[in-house]
């Protein structure tokens, strides 16, 4: 997305532009912050301010797996736009590895509550929004093109893969691959008693990644998700689904997340003796991207 276009969405969906509209549960945003200019730029990239789509347990899940046929989502699409995600000239690339994955692997299932969370077992779906509720679907579109990620969620990754579906496929830049390479050689430099928290900060005294944490976190995340970041208390691999209720319970055993939100699983359970499962990701992300 150029400069200009992302300075009108921000001045757009920033805060103090929103109107809450207790009808639909959701913020709504005014174009008329934005000069004329900025308009019919959005108008001219078919870019609506407000659309509001109603989401359920159920048709979520379904429709996801319904992607599963789509031509446009393949994996080699996703992997090029995560590693220019990564390597910074396409932030919007980072989120869909997370929603390939839940769209490849989720199974199809109805809302069971887990026994002791107010969601789905299966697939966190809240309670209070498993029946229907409202998303503002062009304001989370945003926020993906800044670079954060929505696809551990049926809903997320479902209205994130639909809109990546609409546009061009992007390829990474050299420079996107050097860094993609660089962070994979940095996790195989930690420390054994190296912990999550300490690799990031080391992340960013290396000047390798993003500066924002939580596009830096969402992105370790995303490689631990897939099995190319293991950690020590869940078995995660690219083809294999982990239920919701299992992996929040194995997170319980871990000091590192007591009262932190931020800090999620599988990302959280790793630790600098495990370093990086080269083969898996030579597996997912193949030899070219994945030298030794």
């Amino acid at each position: 997305m150029d400069r200009k276009k992302m300075s009108a969405l921000k001045k757009l969906y920033h805060p103090t532009n929103a109107v809450y509209d207790g009808e639909h549960g959701v913020r709504l945003y005014s174009s008329g912050s934005l000069t004329g200019q900025e308009r019919e730029l959005l108008k001219g990239t078919n870019w609506l301010v407000n659309r509001l789509e109603l989401l359920s347990h159920d048709s979520c899940v379904k429709e996801l797996i319904k992607l599963r046929q789509d031509s446009r989502l393949h994996r080699e699409r996703i992997i090029d736009g995560f590693i220019a995600g990564v390597g910074g000239s396409y932030p919007r690339g980072l989120s869909p590895l997370l929603s390939y994955y839940t769209m490849q692997n989720i199974p199809d299932h109805e809302y069971v509550e887990a026994d002791r969370y107010a969601s789905c077992k299966i697939c966190s779906f809240s309670k209070d929004k498993k029946d229907g509720f409202w998303e503002n679907t062009p304001y989370l579109h945003y926020v993906l093109y800044l670079g954060n990620t929505y696809g551990s969620s049926p809903w997320g990754a479902l209205l994130d893969l639909k809109e990546l579906a609409e546009q061009r496929p992007v390829k990474p830049t050299e420079e996107d691959i050097k860094v993609f390479q660089n962070l994979l050689d940095s996790l195989e430099r930690s420390g054994p008693d190296e912990t999550p928290g300490q690799f990031e900060k080391r992340l960013t005294a290396e000047k390798i990644m993003p500066k924002n944490k939580y596009v830096k976190r969402g992105i370790l995340n995303s490689l631990a998700v897939i099995g190319v970041i293991p950690n020590a208390l869940v078995q995660t691999h690219f083809n294999n689904w982990v239920d919701f209720e299992y992996l929040v319970s194995q997170e319980e055993k871990l000091p590192n997340t007591k009262g932190r939100s931020d800090m999620e699983m599988p990302w959280a359970a790793w630790n600098g003796q495990l370093k990086i499962n080269r083969e898996i990701a030579k597996q997912f992300f193949g030899e070219v991207y994945c030298s030794d």
